[in-house]
């Protein structure tokens, strides 16, 4: 499977970390995908994907043309053809809302049709990428068009950037009332400037960026010492990260490492490595 990405030029990168493209055969039909501090635009080019929360049978949303997701405070599972084929757009936490312009905690949760909130302009991105004579114009293509949806004039969006900076900088271990405090204004406040821009509440956030740190800091390759990352990930005791990862992955720790070594043994160059997973 085919991975090319396109970080955008300024001022897009402070919202957006990379713009990219998949194509090939993927390795397993059925993915389990765990909350990470990022939110996600995709336009389809391939077969349907289907998507099912957690532990249901029935499919919480079939994806045909394009899609938003947004964040997720427990892991999904998502059903995809054997080729896919795929333009994406991993979004900064605050990123999406300049695009959009509504509450992001209606997409709490959520995975929406481009269509029913950019209407006929999500239909126009998905036919000229189709169109695009090479991946790399397609990815400049996909860059102009968001640029055209742009503004950054928004009410609260810098106090809210520069929180989940200093969330992002201690990778999710700080107190928030210490942090509402450093800013000036109440946790209150905050909370709801961040289920605004964000969709979620900024200690919400912060388990987040810990859990990516965690997942991040596991090499697949050597042995695990979990009392190491329990100390450095500042959970209280080994308990509490088994919780988060319950929670986030449906899985113990030792059965989420197990997961993570036999995605790596099988597939040592995939770029999903430290993403979704088989679902067993």
């Amino acid at each position: 499977m085919d991975y090319i990405s396109r970080v955008p030029a300024p001022p897009l990168n402070a919202y957006i970390d990379d713009l990219y493209y998949i194509d090939g055969l993927s390795p397993y039909p059925r993915l389990k995908v765990s909350p990470m501090p990022s939110l996600h635009l995709m336009i389809n080019l391939g077969p349907t994907f289907q998507v099912y929360a957690q532990d249901q049978a029935a499919p919480f949303a079939t994806c045909t043309e394009s899609w938003w997701i947004g964040l997720w405070n427990t892991y999904y599972i998502v059903d995809w053809s054997q080729s896919v084929r795929f333009y994406g757009v991993h979004f900064k936490p605050a990123g999406v809302y300049p695009f959009l312009r509504l509450p992001l905690s209606e997409l709490r949760n959520q995975v929406v049709p481009a269509d029913a909130i950019w209407g006929h302009f999500a239909a126009e991105i998905r036919e000229r990428l189709y169109a695009a004579p090479t991946v790399q114009a397609g990815l400049v293509l996909l860059e102009k068009l968001l640029l055209a949806r742009f503004t950054d004039t928004l009410h609260g969006l810098d106090v809210v950037q520069y929180a989940i900076a200093q969330i992002d900088r201690q990778d999710g271990v700080l107190s928030i009332g210490a942090l509402s405090d450093h800013i000036g204004i109440s946790q209150n406040h905050l909370g709801t400037q961040f289920k605004r821009i964000v969709g979620v509440t900024p200690k919400d956030l912060a388990r987040f960026y810990r859990f990516a740190h965690v997942v991040c800091s596991i090499d697949p390759s050597r042995p695990m010492d979990w009392g190491w990352i329990v100390r450095k990930s500042g959970f209280y005791d080994l308990s509490h990260l088994n919780k988060d990862f319950v929670e986030f992955t449906g899985h113990s720790p030792s059965d989420y490492l197990r997961l993570r070594r036999r995605f790596h043994d099988e597939n040592p160059n995939h770029s999903l490595d430290v993403g979704p997973l088989p679902t067993d």
